[in-house]
């Protein structure tokens, strides 16, 4: 997106998270919307998505929808549908899990590029960085891989919430060519903040006919 395009009042921007079962993917999108990391989680089925929005500086909004696929085998067929319209994948692996990662790199790539269109943005997120000695992934073999794939690569840890705003900070900036956004928790912290910016331009509006 250019930095001067319009996002409209409510523009979607989806993102998909992808990867084996178990790296995490549930455990990611709990602590970006809700701050929470729980244990026991238990397997996605098929595709499930939350939203959280943006607001610009101007007043404009834009929402993330973020998808949570399923990574069990006897979903695969049924997730790919998931992967039509995104805007931007997160390819998640397991640090301390070897073929969590082989399997982004001999399935799960393959399938987001089958399924989706040519410009999709590509992240490449290590996951279980807290867990660094039980790794099994060198990053340095999991940055070479993101640079070929043209993702770019990101260490995290859902469990102590290391890097994961700053993962869709990124996406968003990626996305939109914007920095001047703030992340907002609810609907009603939306409307406060886009009241007060309407009623500060209304200030401003009536200071320079003065």
């Amino acid at each position: 997106m250019e930095d001067d395009e319009d996002l409209g009042e409510e523009e979607a921007f989806k993102i998909v998270l992808i990867g084996e079962s178990g790296v995490g993917k549930t455990s990611i999108i709990s602590q970006f919307i809700h701050k929470i990391f729980q244990d026991d989680i238990q397997p996605s089925m098929g595709g499930t998505f939350t939203s959280k929005s943006l607001l610009f500086e101007d007043g404009k909004v834009l929402r993330l929808d973020i998808w949570d696929t399923a990574g069990q085998e006897k979903y695969r067929a049924l997730t790919q549908m998931f992967y039509k319209d995104a805007n931007a994948a997160i390819l998640v692996y397991d640090i301390t899990r070897k073929d969590s990662f082989e399997e982004l790199t001999k399935y799960w790539f393959d399938k987001i590029k089958e399924n989706s269109s040519s410009d999709i943005i590509l992240f490449l997120a290590a996951n279980k960085s807290d867990l660094v000695e039980k790794e099994e992934v060198n990053e340095e073999e999991a940055r070479k891989y993101a640079k070929e794939i043209n993702a770019d690569f990101c260490s995290i840890s859902a469990k102590n919430s290391i890097g994961i705003d700053d993962l869709f900070i990124q996406i968003t900036k990626k996305y939109t060519g914007r920095t001047d956004f703030k992340f907002v928790d609810s609907q009603e912290e939306l409307e406060m903040l886009r009241e007060r910016k309407d009623s500060n331009n209304s200030k401003n509006k009536s200071m320079k006919l003065i």
